[in-house]
């Protein structure tokens, strides 16, 4: 929708990415994660705008934000609302985990990457700092003074950009996303702050972490298989750190659910498979470099076993 308030062929940009309106009106599941990143790189090149995460961040309403925006923006104070964010932060966006250090200056609302966004990267993290800073901006009218974003990576050739959307002390080559926060600026009061809208809004954000803590070992991994780039497909050991195990452990929290990492990884790569031949026009070359097969006869093969079809009769059936 941003690229439609541009000059930009829409169209084309969704094209490069292997995408289309019709497809993304009907199918209400998570696009995988190379397929975000071409969308991006696409994206930009055709506005010519590498800071475009920064534009749309800029352009996003709190409701957006969904329950958590609500919540940070009824919020008692600043202080408040960093605390929402660190609580809340991964339900609005997974890719980063959140948290909330006290320190004798003030405040620091730090997220640590949990993906690797390859060429996206930039957009991302400038995505998700611009995010921060406007819901701060929502909460009081305006940015205050005494804080100071940290960004883990160089200062680009557009750097001055950064002045226009996120009028703050700027850090480049830092090790991770930070906002720091004075302690004046952490007791302004937010505008908006209503006791009973936040309470109803954390509550609706508890639920979901709830619904989230609830699901099995076998959900929580399936899920981190799900937005995995084109051909990265983890190994049981980086699943096992993802969620704070040992591989042993792991292992044997999996087969008490009734199943394995291979099984798991099996799913993955079916429904992925299926999504791609029914939704692109990518090639069986391309699909099986996307899941990881260097051998498109071992692809097909396989594709044989899982669905009792070829690659290309499943791509027939889904027309």
């Amino acid at each position: 929708m941003l690229l439609q308030q541009t000059a930009v062929d829409s169209d084309r940009v969704l094209a490069a990415a292997q995408l289309d309106w019709a497809t993304l009106r009907t199918d209400d599941r998570n696009l995988p994660q190379d397929t975000v990143t071409r969308l991006v790189t696409s994206a930009i090149a055709a506005t010519g705008k590498p800071w475009l995460g920064l534009d749309l961040a800029a352009s996003l309403p709190v409701t957006a934000h969904g329950a958590p925006g609500i919540a940070a923006v009824t919020a008692r104070d600043i202080a408040g609302l960093l605390a929402v964010l660190a609580r809340y932060g991964g339900l609005r966006n997974p890719a980063f985990s959140w948290a909330l250090q006290s320190t004798p200056h003030g405040l620091v609302l730090q997220a640590t990457e949990q993906a690797d966004w390859g060429d996206a990267r930039g957009f991302v993290l400038d995505m998700m700092a611009g995010a921060v800073l406007h819901l701060i901006a929502a909460a009081l009218g305006q940015l205050p003074t005494g804080m100071r974003l940290e960004i883990p990576m160089a200062a680009p050739r557009w750097a001055a950009q950064y002045g226009r959307y996120l009028p703050v002390d700027i850090c480049f080559g830092q090790p991770a996303l930070a906002l720091h926060v004075s302690r004046d600026a952490c007791r302004l009061p937010c505008l908006g702050a209503d006791r009973h809208a936040h309470a109803m809004a954390c509550g609706e954000c508890d639920g979901a972490l709830a619904q989230y803590a609830g699901r099995s070992m076998a959900q929580r991994v399936a899920a981190l298989l799900v937005p995995v780039a084109a051909g990265r497909y983890p190994q049981l050991v980086d699943v096992a750190d993802a969620v704070g195990l040992t591989p042993r452990t792991l292992m044997r929290r999996l087969r008490a659910d009734g199943v394995t990492f291979r099984q798991l990884l099996d799913t993955a790569r079916q429904d992925r498979t299926l999504w791609l031949l029914q939704h692109t026009t990518c090639s069986v070359e391309d699909i099986a470099a996307q899941l990881g097969y260097a051998d498109t006869s071992n692809f097909s093969r396989t594709v044989r076993r899982w669905f009792g079809a070829t690659p290309l009769g499943l791509r027939q059936r889904g027309h």
